[in-house]
């Protein structure tokens, strides 16, 4: 049996945000791997919000909402909402 390693770039978080939504990309990291290693930015960032305990307790919906604006600060698409 091996070990998988999973590298997950800042652009492969983009393109999995633009097949699947928030989901595809959770499943990519949490799924299959034993482990994951990240570009440094989103793909780090990403990564961050969903391993923390923290972000685990405020639930999916706020996981899902970070994740979001991550890509948007990345993309960057600026929140207007005030």
């Amino acid at each position: 049996m091996g070990f998988h390693k999973r590298h997950v770039d800042n652009d492969q978080v983009i393109r999995l945000y633009e097949d699947g939504g928030v989901q595809r990309i959770i499943d990519w990291y949490t799924t299959g791997a034993d482990a994951i290693i990240t570009e440094a930015g989103l793909a780090t960032e990403v990564g961050s919000v969903l391993s923390d305990n923290e972000w685990n307790i405020m639930g999916i919906q706020t996981q899902h909402a970070e994740i979001i604006k991550l890509i948007q600060k990345h993309l960057g698409i600026i929140d207007t909402k005030k």
